[in-house]
């Protein structure tokens, strides 16, 4: 314990007892996402271990997803809380829970889905690239913030409750930076903290893949 422990005491995020962000009680209605309750990301449909299906394969979509958990409960709780309140020692307690994904090589890097300035500067930082640079040190793999852009500002997925209008949104909504870094360091980890309707890691992988990068595996702490 060091002092700021004694002043601002961590409280769980589901149920506010103090100790940690998961107290015992709410730790175990984490529901983790299993091999065979996962999806493809092009489709939406089962596939086990989230490889994509052969037939949904198109030369600029993403090769896979792992996410971790289901979105409910102390889960949902706690992304909010990161997103909304940058508890940033939340983000090392989440990803210690998590089962490193067989999928990712030590050559990948990882790339957080960014924030267009207008919403950083709002926020003052990126909940994707918290969450991100904690599973990078669990992956043992670099992280990257300086390729993949915001094009346009968009309204928050979160706010839009339609899949189509989700998708028509995210549209054209990433550009690339630094195009000659993916021709040869071609793997990505892409990561987001929450995979809903999957529109916004389809749209930044199509911009990854069309400069350059050859497989994309998406990440997600929650669906």
């Amino acid at each position: 314990m060091n002092i700021l422990d004694v002043f601002f005491p961590k409280r769980c995020v589901a149920c506010g007892r103090i100790g940690t962000y998961f107290c015992d009680a709410c730790r175990v209605k984490i529901r983790p996402i299993l091999d065979n309750e996962r999806i493809c990301p092009m489709c939406g449909r089962s596939a086990f271990g989230g490889v994509t299906h052969p037939n949904c394969r198109t030369r600029y979509g993403i090769d896979g997803l792992t996410s971790f958990f289901h979105y409910d409960g102390p889960v949902r709780k706690a992304v909010k809380a990161l997103k909304y309140r940058y508890v940033s020692d939340l983000a090392k307690e989440f990803v210690g829970l998590i089962r490193i994904p067989e999928q990712v090589g030590n050559d990948s890097i990882l790339v957080p889905i960014p924030l267009h300035g207008i919403r950083y500067r709002q926020r003052g930082f990126n909940q994707a690239e918290v969450l991100g640079r904690a599973v990078a040190q669990r992956l043992h793999i670099p992280v990257r913030t300086d390729i993949l852009r915001r094009a346009r500002a968009t309204p928050p997925q979160a706010e839009i409750k339609k899949r189509e209008d989700r998708i028509k949104n995210m549209k054209n909504s990433f550009s690339i930076h630094n195009s000659l870094f993916l021709i040869h360091n071609s793997r990505i980890v892409l990561f987001d903290d929450v995979c809903t309707t999957g529109a916004t890691l389809r749209n930044a992988a199509s911009a990854l893949k069309r400069a350059g990068a050859h497989h994309i595996w998406a990440m997600t702490i929650a669906r």
